[in-house]
């Protein structure tokens, strides 16, 4: 059976070939675990469950490697220890716990591998290392920084130009950064934090960024060139875009031959998202009805579409 994708950096539907047929990989990236996931947080996992059974019946189970992280460090998990007193693990554990038996009731297949963030630090301080090394990184007063000039061809996913990507919205303004679109690598801790989101590193005590993360577990799981990369259309850029730059830059290898997205889960004709209060938690939705129920209405319309 042919199975052809859309490619979002292809801008075209491709004939899917795996490097080699009896090891089909595939990164999705999965939850931020400090909240419940609201029901637009659904769609990759079922979308990609999907994709993941159709692959299987065509490899076989057990050539195919699909691997979902759990970003277990971020800025949204540092603010929510800060706010309630908790510990970050026990925050990050009890809401991975209720994400995996959430996705389990909308029959969501388990992943072959499920990377934690913090279970990876030293992969991630490597791969800063090699950046930095090469001359892609610089370390600043605040952090380590990707240098985007530094990739002639970065913005080649999202078809975004340098000069597009002017400071503010999704790109972190900072004085410390030399161009507007630079991201962090490594951030430097700062007073107040919590001791258990600071890692020690040799440009100084701090953490990772959260698009290092994906990089850094990505290829120590599946290899420096995946098959596919799948997500969300809105982790096209920046955050898929800078995993790119930081794995082609790091490896010299493409990171992935394939690049999925699903689209927007739209309430009311906006995009559902916490900040804008427009939120329905899955956990919510699963006492009133069955996940087959859910699993249907999601795979209802088309996977690209809103």
């Amino acid at each position: 059976m042919t199975i052809r994708l859309y490619d979002t950096a292809a801008r075209e539907k491709r004939v899917f070939k795996p490097q080699d047929p009896k090891r089909v990989t595939m990164y999705v990236c999965g939850p931020t675990v400090y909240n419940y996931a609201h029901i637009g947080n659904a769609r990759p996992p079922i979308v990609f469950d999907v994709l993941r059974r159709l692959l299987i019946r065509s490899y076989g189970a057990e050539a195919v490697v699909y691997a979902r992280n759990i970003t277990d460090i971020e800025d949204k998990i540092i603010k929510a220890s800060l706010e309630t007193g908790e510990p970050i693990a026990d925050i990050t554990k009890k809401f991975a716990g209720i994400y995996n038996d959430d996705t389990a009731a909308l029959n969501v297949l388990p992943p072959s591998i499920e990377p934690w963030a913090t279970g990876h630090v030293p992969e991630m301080i490597d791969m800063i290392g090699k950046l930095v090394r090469k001359g892609y990184a610089y370390v600043g007063k605040e952090g380590v920084w990707f240098s985007v000039k530094q990739m002639p061809d970065y913005g080649k996913l999202s078809g975004r130009k340098l000069e597009d990507n002017e400071a503010g919205a999704r790109v972190e303004v900072d004085a410390d950064k030399r161009d507007p679109a630079d991201f962090a690598l490594w951030k430097f801790a700062k007073p107040g934090e919590p001791e258990d989101a600071i890692w020690d590193s040799p440009w100084g005590r701090g953490r990772p960024g959260w698009h290092i993360e994906c990089s850094a577990m990505a290829a120590k799981h599946l290899g420096k060139t995946i098959d596919i990369h799948g997500g969300g259309i809105d982790l096209q850029f920046p955050h898929h875009e800078n995993e790119i730059a930081q794995s082609e830059c790091a490896h010299g290898e493409v990171m992935a031959n394939y690049w999925l997205h699903n689209g927007f889960l739209d309430m009311g004709g906006e995009k559902m998202s916490k900040s804008l209060g427009n939120v329905v938690l899955v956990h919510d939705l699963l006492q009133k009805w069955p996940g087959e129920v859910l699993r249907l209405a999601m795979l209802s319309g088309h996977y690209r579409a809103p």
